[in-house]
């Protein structure tokens, strides 16, 4: 049944293709894309299969004088599923994924205004890959080591331009949670902890708010952009939910076994404010950048009655509402065949309130040879949790990798990536992800 729908899909676009294609083209309409393909072993476990996938991106786009169509999507055949290899399973599954398509409208409703419509993807912030101010969008995080991806949104985008002063507002009428991995065991490093007590009974329900014009599943932002002496700076103020779930928990007597507890954990998607601010700019061949975010949470906590059992009441706070601060500081240089780029981050989009927030020193070196045909960049992410403890509390990344291009639009890449540290840390949970991979690219 999934290969005749499969097939039917296959079908559609191939004859949605051919009958708008002839009669658009004049019109401008032009196709761009990629084929990629990317398998990885674990260098673990017996160099079992841990990630296959296969995908093909095509990008349509028209433009006329006052307007602009823009699309992305996607044919995705993922081959084995990010889990443990125990757990890895082959599937023949592809699926049809649409990540943006919009529709640009310039000059209205008025000269100073620009709108864009439709699913798209709102970038904010200047950091690279990864950016504590931009929240508008959910997460992709099916593979935990492709850092920076986002779910497209159906959203409003005005753009107004006054003077040397831009401002954007946006507005999200629905909401979308993250994409998690499909292993349970990813997927609760993305929720606080449940308490260590002795339950009888657990039961677990995701709780997506309801679809409402106004306040319960809506997003809105607005952002404030001008450069001051050669460098740009943004302020922005967003007002949505946290895409990444946060567990509620509720505790009950066992009525059928005394002296038992109950515990009901809901997973819920709280509203939070966040302002933020941006900088980026050059000097020479120095380029440098900077983000602030500073989120005020709604609080998540329960009181449980467990006075038959003797223990009172019970207040389990998973989220406080006390804000908290994101940050990151970063910059990098080249010059001949040798580029390198830093950024010091405190806090991954996971976590959340003060007593979680890490640090995190990304970096990257990298060597161009033989005219650009080779690159080799040495990848590493270091992991503090405290200063103050640094042999307990840290954790680190290396990832070399040799990246060939036999032509421009072609990419080779053979990576290699080795994880150790402290079993308390993000990075240190995934110490037994060491995995060596092949990933070929070809765009047009």
């Amino acid at each position: 049944m999934k290969r005749k729908n499969t097939l039917y899909y296959l079908l559609v676009l191939f004859v949605c293709f051919w009958i708008f294609s002839v009669p658009t083209f004049a019109s401008g309409l032009e196709w761009k894309g990629y084929f990629q393909t990317e398998t990885r072993f674990s260098l673990q476990n017996n160099s079992e299969l841990t990630w296959q996938e296969t995908n093909l991106r095509l990008q349509p786009e028209v433009n006329t004088n006052n307007a602009r169509f823009y699309g992305e999507f996607s044919l995705r055949a993922p081959g084995v599923a990010f889990q443990l290899p125990k757990e890895s399973s082959v599937s023949n599954q592809v699926l049809l994924e649409l990540d943006e398509a919009y529709l640009d409208l310039y000059a209205t409703p008025w000269q100073q205004i620009d709108l864009r419509i439709g699913k798209q993807l709102i970038p904010w912030g200047t950091g690279y890959l990864l950016n504590p101010t931009n929240n508008l969008n959910p997460e992709d995080l099916r593979d935990l080591f492709t850092f920076g991806r986002y779910l497209g949104s159906n959203a409003l985008k005005a753009t107004s331009y006054l003077g040397e002063v831009t401002l954007t507002g946006i507005y999200i009428p629905t909401f979308a949670p993250a994409a998690l991995p499909e292993s349970p065991r990813f997927q609760s490093l993305f929720h606080s902890e449940l308490p260590a007590l002795p339950f009888e009974t657990n039961e677990y329900i995701t709780e997506i708010p309801p679809a409402k014009l106004l306040k319960e599943s809506s997003s809105w932002g607005l952002r404030l952009e001008k450069s001051i002496l050669d460098c740009d700076f943004s302020v922005s103020y967003i007002d949505g939910r946290y895409t990444l779930p946060v567990p509620k928990i509720t505790l009950s007597p066992d009525q059928a076994a005394p002296g038992k507890v109950d515990l009901l954990c809901e997973l819920i998607y709280p509203r939070r404010k966040i302002v933020g601010f941006d900088l980026a700019g050059a000097y020479g061949g120095l380029s440098f950048w900077g983000e602030v975010a500073i989120f005020f949470p709604e609080e998540v906590k329960t009181v449980s009655d467990l006075s038959a059992l003797g223990a009172g009441k019970i207040e389990i706070t998973t989220l406080e509402d006390t804000p908290y601060t994101k940050y990151l500081i970063g910059f990098d240089y080249s010059i001949n065949d040798l580029y390198f780029n830093s950024q010091y981050l405190h806090g991954f989009p996971q976590e959340r309130g003060t007593k979680e927030l890490s640090n995190y020193l990304v970096s990257c070196l990298e060597f161009t040879l033989h005219d650009g045909k080779i690159k080799i960049p040495f990848n590493t992410c270091l992991e503090v949790k405290d200063f103050s403890k640094f042999s307990d509390t840290y954790a680190f990344i290396l990832s070399p990798e040799i990246c060939y291009y036999p032509e421009i639009n072609t990419e080779i890449i053979i990576s290699l990536r080795l994880i150790d540290g402290k079993p308390e840390t993000t990075l240190g949970k995934m110490k037994d992800l060491d995995e060596i991979g092949l990933k070929v690219k070809y765009s047009f």
